[in-house]
This record gives C-alpha cells, sequence and structure tokens, in this order.
C-alpha cells in the first residue's frame, strides 16, 4: 500500500472535502473518482489513488495495519452511498430466494454501513426512506423465520461496524426474537415494534463522534445526549410511517435507563408518564438497556448477561413479573 503525505495547504483543502467512512464500505464500488486518505497524527496521508482499482486485499490490509475509517471525497461519499441503496433494492428484491441466512446477514451488513450513512445525512429523505423499507424487508423475514435470529443477532455481534450503527440493530433483532415467543403481538405488530426499536437513536446523529468514546462527560453533553430521543421523534415525524404511539415510545425509551441510574445513585428517579406503563416500552427499553450492558464500549467493558439482567430485576420485576421471567428464560437460552 503506497502511502503519500500531504502539504499543510493541502491538509486544509482536504478537510473540507472529505467524509470518514467505515472500510467495508469499499466492497460495494470498483474504484473511486478522487483519492482515498487515512488519518493519523493530525494529517491525511493518501492510502489509495483516484480511479485505482479497489480488491478484497486492499480492504483487508488496511484495516488489518490501519482502521476500520478511511476518508473519501464528498463526491465519492455520495457515489457509495447511491450505490449501496441499489445494493439493498436488489437484495431485498431476493431475501427469500436461496440461503434465507445469507441473504439475512447480508441485508445487516448492508444497513449497518447505510445507517451509518444516514447519520451523517439524517435530512436526506431518500437515504431515510431506503433504510426504513429495506429494515421493514428485513424484519418479515426475520419474522417468518425463526432459526436464523441467533446467527444473524450473533454476525451484528461480532462485525467492526460502530457500535451506535449496531446497537440499535443488535436490540432490534433480540426484541423481535423475544417477543415473537411471548405469543402476545401479531406480525404486523411485531414489524412496527422492531422498526421503533431500530430507529429510536436517529437522533444520536447531532452529537458530534468523539464524544462517544469519551468515558466521563460534561454537563453540556450529557444534554446533547438526553436530548437524542426527542431529536429522533422529531426527525422521524412525518417522514416515515409510524403512529404516533411508536413516536412516543422513541421519545421515551430511555425511561428504564433512568431508573437504572437512580438506583445506583440512590435517588429518585423522574416520574414516568402515563403512557410509559406498557408491555411494549418495557420490552423494547429492557431489551435495549441489555444489549447496551453486554457489548464492549471503547470506554467500558461489557458485563454478562447475568449481571445486566440482574440490574433490570431491580427496575422491572414488581410491576412486571411474568414478563421477566420469561426474559430471563429466553436470554439464557438465546445468549
Amino acid at each position: 500500500m503506497n502511502s503519500d503525505f500531504l502539504t499543510p495547504v493541502q491538509m486544509n483543502r482536504l478537510n473540507l472535502n472529505l467524509q470518514p467512512i467505515f472500510i467495508g464500505q469499499l466492497f460495494i464500488v470498483e474504484a473511486l473518482h478522487h483519492p482515498a486518505y487515512y488519518y493519523q497524527g493530525n494529517e491525511y496521508i493518501q492510502v489509495l489513488g483516484s480511479d485505482e482499482g479497489i480488491n478484497p486485499n486492499f480492504i483487508s490490509d488496511f484495516a488489518q495495519n490501519y482502521s476500520t475509517e478511511i476518508f473519501v471525497h464528498d463526491e465519492d461519499f455520495d457515489y457509495i452511498n447511491s450505490k449501496l441503496k441499489d445494493e439493498l433494492t436488489k437484495l431485498t428484491r431476493s431475501l427469500s430466494i436461496g440461503n434465507i441466512k445469507k441473504n439475512a446477514i447480508k441485508q445487516t451488513n448492508y444497513l449497518s454501513m447505510q445507517m451509518e450513512n444516514l447519520y451523517k445525512d439524517p435530512f436526506n429523505d431518500e437515504t431515510l426512506t431506503s433504510q426504513f423499507q429495506n429494515s421493514k424487508n428485513l424484519s418479515a423475514l426475520l419474522i417468518g423465520n425463526k432459526d436464523i435470529h441467533k446467527a444473524v443477532f450473533e454476525n451484528i455481534k461480532k462485525s467492526k461496524y460502530h457500535y451506535t450503527h449496531t446497537q440499535p440493530l443488535l436490540s432490534s433483532v433480540l426484541l423481535l426474537s423475544f417477543a415473537q415467543s411471548l405469543n402476545l403481538f401479531n406480525n404486523n405488530e411485531l414489524e412496527e415494534l422492531f422498526l421503533t426499536s431500530y430507529f429510536k437513536d436517529i437522533g444520536m446523529s447531532f452529537i458530534p463522534r468523539e464524544k462517544f468514546e469519551q468515558s466521563h462527560l460534561n454537563e453540556f453533553d450529557k444534554i446533547l445526549f438526553a436530548k437524542h430521543v426527542e431529536n429522533s421523534m422529531l426527525l422521524l415525524e412525518g417522514r416515515v410511517p409510524f403512529k404516533s404511539n411508536h413516536l412516543n415510545l422513541i421519545k421515551n425509551h430511555h425511561f428504564l435507563n433512568y431508573k437504572i441510574q437512580a438506583l445506583v445513585s440512590d435517588q429518585s428517579a423522574p416520574v414516568p408518564t402515563k403512557f410509559l406503563i406498557g408491555v411494549e416500552s418495557i420490552l423494547l427499553s429492557s431489551i435495549d438497556v441489555l444489549v447496551a450492558m453486554i457489548s464492549d464500549r471503547p470506554y467500558r467493558e461489557p458485563v454478562t448477561s447475568f449481571e445486566a439482567l440482574a440490574l433490570l430485576k431491580d427496575v422491572i420485576s414488581d410491576e412486571y413479573p411474568q414478563e421477566f421471567r420469561s426474559m430471563v428464560i429466553y436470554i439464557k437460552n438465546f445468549l
């Protein structure tokens, strides 16, 4: 891999025109129209020339020796995003043909890539519509094929995508799988629950990427993070066909986090609104908390599923004892 260093003037110009993307997105294209770069020590290093062929060896070598992110020109970002939408559309049309498990895993990889692009441009209606429709088709495939849930979940969990793009998908797959086992919801309700869970964190797109790597946040950062639930609802309302109760689920999906924080700090938790008392909100929030706790983060180690369930027991088992018992049994078998 040839690397070329740039002059300070070139560096300043590049800052205005480059976007970081997951290196795996280069699988979508054969070549870029502009050079691509690796960022190290406050400078860009060219690692790929314009119109230079891209092969799996380059992608693998870059990911292993450099980073999971590569910087591409704005025009190439749009080009990759367009190609990704096309690939998702093609795959969606044939999800139930051939090896269903393989198709579902490939679909979740594409969705994770496109979710990253959507976070960079959350007001792009075309990308949002594509993400919503293809996620809806994935949920239908999962509902009809219970035996692939665990394989799909495990593949997402071991992937190298940023956790802000995998967390919603991991929690949504597990939520759908668990909710389906309860026999409380019909297929349309399961689909709506999956989509609500998957898009609930899109408001995170307003938070600078570097904040997600910090272990300590100042008061302004905490407010910024807390507002993501309301921003998610505002970003989605009127742009995708969510019902008002599902938008409210999104707006209030962190109520269990507040109860847990109050429990840990020995303080009173915010009183939830009347809407929050319901099985859907309990299931969605519980699974989201559990998946986050058992997943690795740059600023902390994961906990075991038993430790996560023990914490959830303290905040939901009194009001929802049957659902909590079912969750313990299901999580034990699933994980």
